[in-house]
C-alpha cells in the first residue's frame, strides 16, 4: 500500500530521532487502510519538518536527546520502581536525595541573583508565607526545567508575577480556588474551551485538551473578557501541576481548531498571553499538535508559532486534515484521539469536564477549614477518588448549582 522509495524520502527528510516518529505514522496508516490523501499529508509534514531538523542538528546531544523524549514518550514508558514505591535507574526521573538537596540550594543562589525587578512579586510571597513558598512547591518548578536553578528561578518569579496581575495580592500565597473565581470566570471554565483527557498519551503523560482555543467565537462563547480565559487556564494547569507524574513527565497538549470559522476574528493579544503563561506554570509542555481544517486556520497558527519561544518551536506539530484524518494523525503519536471531547462533527463534549470539576470543588470545600497559607495541594488530606460518584453525578445534573461562586 505504501511505496518503499516513498518511506525512504520521508525519511531522509529529517535527522534519526524525528524518523521513528515518521515510521509509526507510516505503519498506523498501513494497518488503518488510509486513503492516499493521508499519505500524502505525512508526507507533507516531513518536508515541513526538514526545516525544523536544521535547528535540530545545531542543538547539543543532551538537548536533541530531551525533545526525542518529549515527544515520544519514551521517559514515561521506561519508568521502574522499587519496592518501597520510589522511582530507580530512570535516566532523566531518578532524584536521589544529594541531588535534590543541592538543586534547591542552587535554586535559592538563582533567585538572589535575579535582578530586583523581575522579582518583586516573588520577593512579596517569599515576605508573606515561607510556608507557602516551600520545599515541595520549589520541587514543581525545578522538575519543570530538568533540575536547572537559573530557569527554575526565572520560571517561579514570573509564576508569582503572572499570579499577581491575575489574582491580586490577597491570594499570591495560596492555592487558587472555585470560590476565588468570579462568575464571568466559572462560565469560562465550565465552557469546556480547555479539558484534561481521562486517559493518558503513549508515554503515560497527561493531554490537555483546548477547543478553538485561538479564537473567542460567536456561537462558542469561552469567554467575556480576555481575563476569565487566562484565569481558567491558571485554574485547571496548577490543579495538575501537584501531580508527581506531571512534574516529572510534562503534559502533552492537543488544539482542535476543526468546524468552523471565527466569526469575530483571531485574539491574539489573549494568545500572547497563554504563551507566556507557558512559561510561568511549573508544568514541563513537551509538545504541541494544533489540528486544523482549512488555510485560514494554518495561517493562523503559523502566526501563533512565531510567538512561542523555541523550546516550544521544536516541538510544535501542525496536524491539518478533516476530522477523521486529524484522529488518525493524533493515535499515530499516541495520543489517546478517542477520548478527545469532540463528536465526529467537531463539536465540543463537557460531561466529563464538568464532573471533574465538580469534584475539584467538594475537595476544595472540604478543605476550606485550612488556613489559607496551608492550602497547597501537595500536601492534601482527601483526594479526589475518595467521593462518592453517585454523589458527584447527583451534584451535576443542574450544572448551575455545581459552579456558584462562593
Amino acid at each position: 500500500f505504501i511505496e518503499p522509495n516513498s518511506v525512504k524520502w520521508a525519511l531522509d527528510c529529517f535527522v534519526k530521532s524525528h524518523a521513528r516518529l515518521l515510521l509509526h505514522m507510516f505503519i498506523m496508516s498501513a494497518a488503518s487502510s488510509i486513503t492516499e490523501k493521508l499519505i500524502n499529508n505525512i508526507l507533507e509534514w516531513a518536508t515541513e519538518l526538514k526545516h525544523t531538523a536544521k535547528e535540530f542538528v545545531r542543538l547539543p546531544s543532551s538537548e536533541q536527546a530531551q525533545i526525542w523524549n518529549d515527544l515520544t514518550g519514551d521517559e514515561g514508558r521506561r519508568r521502574q520502581f522499587g519496592t518501597d514505591g520510589k522511582e530507580y535507574f530512570t535516566k532523566g526521573l531518578y532524584e536521589p536525595d544529594d541531588m535534590v538537596e543541592k538543586a534547591l540550594k542552587d535554586l535559592d543562589d538563582e533567585i538572589e541573583k535575579l535582578p530586583s525587578e523581575q522579582k518583586r512579586a516573588l520577593e512579596m510571597a517569599l515576605k508573606m508565607s515561607n510556608d507557602y513558598v516551600g520545599y515541595n512547591f520549589r520541587l514543581k518548578f525545578l522538575r519543570a526545567e530538568k533540575f536547572d536553578a537559573r530557569l527554575a528561578a526565572m520560571r517561579m518569579a514570573l509564576y508569582f508575577e503572572e499570579k499577581l496581575e491575575l489574582f491580586g495580592e490577597e491570594r499570591l500565597v495560596r492555592e487558587i480556588l472555585q470560590s476565588d473565581l468570579d462568575e464571568d470566570d466559572m462560565a469560562s471554565l465550565s465552557s469546556g474551551y480547555i479539558q484534561v483527557l481521562n486517559a493518558l498519551d503513549l508515554g503515560e503523560r497527561k493531554v490537555i485538551f483546548y477547543y478553538k482555543a485561538l479564537s473567542n467565537i460567536d456561537d462558542f462563547d469561552c469567554y467575556k473578557h480576555r481575563e476569565n480565559i487566562l484565569r481558567s487556564f491558571w485554574y485547571v494547569m496548577n490543579v495538575i501541576s501537584v501531580s508527581e507524574d506531571v512534574q516529572k513527565l510534562g503534559v502533552v497538549n492537543v488544539v482542535y481548531n476543526l468546524g468552523g470559522m471565527p466569526h469575530s476574528g483571531i485574539d491574539y493579544e489573549k494568545s500572547r498571553r497563554l504563551a507566556k503563561l507557558f512559561k510561568a506554570i511549573p508544568v514541563r509542555f513537551c509538545s504541541f499538535y494544533p489540528c486544523i481544517d482549512t488555510k485560514f486556520w494554518s495561517v493562523v497558527v503559523e502566526t501563533f508559532s512565531v510567538i512561542i519561544n523555541k523550546y516550544l518551536l521544536m516541538r510544535f506539530k501542525i496536524i491539518k486534515g478533516d476530522h477523521e484524518e486529524v484522529m488518525l494523525k493524533l493515535k499515530a503519536v499516541g495520543i489517546p484521539s478517542d477520548a478527545l471531547p469532540v463528536t465526529d462533527d467537531s463539536n465540543l463534549l463537557k460531561d466529563d469536564h464538568l464532573k471533574w470539576l465538580a469534584k475539584l470543588k467538594m475537595v476544595e470545600e472540604a478543605e476550606a477549614w485550612e488556613p489559607p497559607s496551608k492550602r497547597s495541594r501537595s500536601e492534601r488530606k482527601l483526594e479526589i477518588e475518595d467521593f462518592d460518584p453517585e454523589s458527584i453525578s447527583s451534584l451535576c445534573k443542574n450544572s448551575f448549582s455545581c459552579y456558584t461562586v462562593g
